[in-house]
């Protein structure tokens, strides 16, 4: 009987952080921005936020080929009706295969749209998939324990 005791609370402590982080958490294990837990939170959106969002239809085709149904974790550069400076792109992925930038590279930000950017110049973000619209944005999310940032 102490044996069981011994052994339910790590066990307990181990299901309730689960359940906190699937419920209440995303985890990043890319490079687009420091690995780690990220909290949801429920701030309004402003330059330099985090956030979660799903690609749209048109951005489907070129996100399919790195990721699957799955959301993507950007930070934001600039909010609608701001002025953008895309950072330089890459003309190849990061396996070396083509892949085609976003265009134009400066501009306003059209209304309810936002533009998103990673961490490095092959990260999946507005440099290729262009605006995000804000009706695509699944949650803000602020850094809980990551490695780098």
């Amino acid at each position: 009987m102490k044996y069981k005791s011994k052994i339910m609370l790590p066990c307990t402590l181990f299901f309730a952080a689960c359940f906190f982080i699937s419920q209440y958490c995303y985890i990043n294990a890319s490079a687009s921005l420091p690995i780690g837990i990220y909290l949801k939170t429920s701030r309004a959106i402003a330059n330099g936020s985090f956030v979660v969002f799903h690609p749209t239809a048109a951005q489907q085709p070129l996100v399919s080929k790195y990721v699957k149904n799955i959301p993507l974790m950007k930070r934001v550069a600039a909010l609608p009706g701001q002025a953008y400076q895309l950072p330089p792109a890459s003309d190849t992925d990061s396996k070396g295969r083509p892949i085609t930038a976003f265009e134009p590279k400066t501009g306003i930000v059209p209304a309810n749209h936002l533009v998103v950017v990673g961490n490095t110049k092959f990260s999946l973000d507005s440099r290729y998939i262009g605006f995000v619209p804000q009706s695509s944005i699944i949650d803000t999310i602020t850094p809980l324990w990551v490695f780098g940032l």
